[in-house]
């Protein structure tokens, strides 16, 4: 049974292996991020919750019920915070589709598949959390009741295994991870019918930020990325000598 109690258990719960690093490395440009730490990240979620809350007291004072909402997202939370899937059922349709950086432009269909996605994130960075950022949570209701919810948020880990990418099995491509602690920003969408479960949703996020913090592709403004970038003159090449070159075709 889910309650406040175990909601704040697992907010309270040191997640990311320490020590953290004082700054992300491998940043773009050459510039500096520092690092958000635990503590910060469990107040910036707290002041989510806190804001959500009253974004949806609002919405309420003008007679539109969207209450139910701020119990879902606890839920949500909480599943991916403890790897629990059991409240799945309340917070999915089964045939649930979702799209990712990851599945290539595919749409994965149904539970089985979406848990499979995420795992595999989870399977890569062990210590993988989300902490959604404060004031970034857009609503729509549409004339069929439909509520879509768009939230950014920050994911940070140390990434040191394999991230296979779609179809998550050991079949598909995969990005190698190198132990770096990694914080990224993420946009997820998600829409709800009628019956308050997720029927449709999507991820996205910058890949080339991600694999850059993470030392898997070198800076923009190093000679390797440049380097890599213009060997891909390489597929327009090909493909004009094919065409010039019929028995090539």
């Amino acid at each position: 049974m889910f309650d406040e109690e175990k909601f704040e258990k697992a907010l309270a719960m040191p997640r990311l292996r320490q020590p953290l690093p004082e700054y992300l490395p491998g940043n773009r440009g050459g510039g500096k991020i520092r690092v958000l730490t635990e503590p910060e990240l469990n107040a910036m979620t707290r002041q989510w919750f806190q804001d959500y809350e009253r974004k949806i007291e609002y919405y309420a004072e003008h007679g539109i019920d969207v209450g139910w909402t701020l119990e879902w997202a606890k839920k949500y939370w909480w599943s991916w915070l403890t790897r629990d899937m059991s409240l799945n059922r309340e917070l999915y349709e089964p045939d649930l589709r979702y799209r990712d950086v990851s599945t290539f432009g595919r749409t994965i269909v149904g539970l089985d598949e979406f848990i499979k996605y995420n795992f595999a994130f989870f399977d890569a960075i062990p210590d993988w959390r989300y902490d959604p950022l404060p004031g970034q949570v857009y609503l729509d209701l549409t004339p069929d009741e439909e509520v879509r919810i768009v939230v950014r948020y920050l994911g940070s880990g140390h990434w040191d295994g394999p991230l296979r990418l779609y179809p998550y099995d050991e079949t598909a491509p995969t990005l190698y991870g190198t132990g770096v602690f990694v914080q990224c920003v993420g946009v997820d969408r998600y829409h709800f019918n009628k019956e308050r479960r997720m029927y449709e949703g999507e991820t996205l996020y910058d890949i080339f930020e991600a694999t850059q913090a993470a030392g898997i592709l070198p800076r923009d403004d190093s000679r390797l990325f440049r380097a890599l970038m213009k060997t891909t003159r390489l597929v327009g090449l090909t493909r004009d000598i094919r065409r010039k070159v019929p028995f090539l075709r």
